[in-house]
């Protein structure tokens, strides 16, 4: 199966917050756009959203030059929403048999060439889409919200999935402009939700044990890891923090004192070739470039992000 690499018109189903935020990033890019919801407030509720949230797509040069608010349709039904679309982006409540409901009918509107797509949080696929047609074109495609200001894309597919679709699938979202990641496997709560849930767990749970305040929890993330997750994710960070020798040398640098702590957060104690593995892995991510070279971007982006944070915390604060 080919699918088409034409895309003029999507269909948004399940307008809350993240089905808003698709929409309004669709018609930024200058897509046309069928929503449906069955809640009857959803089409002035959705026309507010993108009214509010347009600027900041403008501020971030994201409207494209034949974008207009004005392509926006809210349908009546479901089937109207799907008539004439490329592309089909599910957004419907977080519950499985509601979901499995929902795609299996946009399926049997939808022309088999047509790529459906499910934000889902958590869920795998596969139950998802067992009673739906054509269960090839069916793929995962969660975002983070919002989706129109967070670039976050994991792409995913179920047991049936097409490779062509996720092929498309990962051609799509770059071409507007996101950043998708693809799974090479079906996991509950994909990659990024499965990160912040163990790293919130162990929040809980130091906050509980009287370890720390939850707001000193929250600022040890947000003015320390936080800053540099927010430029490199955590095999990076340990290639820059091994120094010259990069995360060879991290490794080796820090294995003895990890030694010492074997609670929950111990840190996992990997073989020879499962270093080797990362070792190769931040190598290739690194594209020639040097470790030096790496250390000044981040210097120069912290400083930018630094100043970001003291203007916004101010503002918070009434501080001048």
């Amino acid at each position: 199966m080919t699918y088409h690499r034409q895309i003029n018109t999507v269909a948004v189903v399940g307008l809350g917050l993240i089905g808003m935020s698709w929409v309004a990033y669709f018609l930024a890019r200058g897509f046309k756009v069928q929503g449906f919801d069955p809640d009857p407030e959803a089409s002035a509720r959705t026309t507010a959203y993108v009214e509010k949230t347009w600027p900041a797509l403008v501020a971030l040069d994201l409207v494209a030059a034949q974008a207009r608010r004005e392509d926006l349709h809210i349908s009546a039904s479901l089937d109207e929403a799907i008539a004439g679309a490329d592309f089909v982006q599910e957004n419907a409540p977080e519950l499985a048999t509601v979901k499995a409901s929902v795609l299996a009918e946009i399926g049997r509107y939808a022309p088999e060439t047509v790529p459906i797509a499910s934000s889902t949080s958590a869920l795998k696929l596969t139950p998802l889409v067992a009673s739906a047609p054509h269960p090839e074109r069916y793929f995962l495609a969660h975002p983070f919200n919002p989706p129109h200001l967070v670039p976050l894309v994991e792409v995913s597919g179920g047991e049936r999935t097409s490779p062509a679709v996720l092929d498309w699938a990962m051609w799509f979202y770059r071409h507007i402009r996101r950043e998708p990641v693809r799974l090479k496997r079906e996991i509950h709560g994909h990659i990024a939700n499965r990160l912040q849930y163990v790293l919130y767990n162990e929040a809980a749970r130091m906050v509980l044990e009287g370890v720390a305040t939850a707001e000193d929890v929250d600022a040890a993330v947000s003015w320390g890891p936080g800053m540099r997750w927010a430029l490199f994710g955590p095999f990076m960070t340990m290639h820059l923090g091994g120094g010259p020798g990069g995360i060879a040398s991290a490794f080796n640098k820090f294995r003895d004192r990890d030694a010492f702590n074997t609670d929950r957060a111990a840190r996992m104690v990997l073989t020879p070739e499962q270093e080797a593995l990362f070792i190769e892995a931040v190598d290739r991510a690194m594209r020639g470039r040097t470790i030096q070279q790496l250390e000044a971007d981040r210097d120069a982006a912290l400083v930018e992000l630094y100043r970001l944070k003291i203007r916004h915390a101010s503002n918070a604060t009434g501080d001048e």
